[in-house]
């Protein structure tokens, strides 16, 4: 049983660090998913935990997030967001394989060569020699197989989601080249989703401001995000509604 209880933690953090993606700073693309598009049976439901997680962010994340801020110096949080990121590289590679990008598959799998013999990962030398990062998953995958999302789920502590990410999360968590060849991968899990709400933080505080209905907003930006990726196309600058725990 407790190994049960600690899968299902190592697939909790992976959730939290996998949806980084959401923070595209690419092209912007006109909206094309409506609320009434979205299926959401359990909304009552969605809009208590919603408010929780708001509630564990506000006291027990964000305090901590807004510390390592503060303290760390812009090189050590690029250096580390770089090494988590790295680290998603080959599950990348994964997903565009069976996708039939293949070109973007040795891509992935390339720039986690370069960037991690030359510095471990905390330093993107692949994109300075022209070799972009690329950004997919497994739900990215499962969508674009034909599987349909299922309905809208707010995760306890980890945020937005649907069935279809989450069965890719699951996936990803079994198939990972790299978490399944590390000592304790709870804690580089812990980590990749620290660094992850980090990444997020401004545009979590914009949410947070916002005085329209957050619930409402969280949920269109999330499956606009999502659609956007899967059309291969990116959202720029929106917030990033994921609450996380790390």
């Amino acid at each position: 049983m407790k190994e049960y209880l600690k899968a299902l933690v190592f697939v909790i953090f992976f959730n939290i660090s996998s949806f980084y993606v959401l923070n595209a700073n690419e092209e912007i693309i006109s909206p094309t998913i409506q609320y009434t598009e979205i299926y959401d049976p359990i909304e009552p439901v969605n809009r208590a935990v919603l408010k929780f997680n708001f509630f564990i962010d506000d006291y027990a994340i964000r305090p901590v997030v807004k510390t390592y801020k503060f303290i760390a110096p812009d090189f050590v949080e690029k250096g580390v967001s770089n090494f988590f990121n790295n680290l998603k590289e080959p599950i990348g590679s994964i997903a565009y394989f069976f996708q039939g990008e293949f070109n973007k598959s040795f891509k992935s799998i390339g720039r986690f060569s370069i960037n991690t013999l030359t510095s471990l990962g905390t330093y993107d030398l692949a994109e300075k020699i022209g070799i972009e990062k690329e950004k997919t998953d497994l739900g990215i995958t499962l969508a674009k197989g034909g599987v349909g999302s299922g309905p809208y789920i707010i995760i306890p502590i980890i945020g937005p989601s649907n069935l279809r990410d989450i069965g890719g999360t699951i996936v990803e968590y079994i198939v990972d080249p790299i978490g399944n060849n590390i000592p304790n991968r709870e804690y580089i899990s812990i980590g990749s989703g620290f660094n992850a709400r980090v990444n997020v933080d401004d545009q979590i505080d914009q949410v947070k401001q916002s005085s329209s209905d957050r619930y409402e907003m969280i949920k269109s930006i999330y499956y606009q995000s999502r659609q956007s990726q899967i059309e291969e196309k990116f959202i720029d600058d929106l917030p990033v509604p994921k609450i996380y725990i790390e």
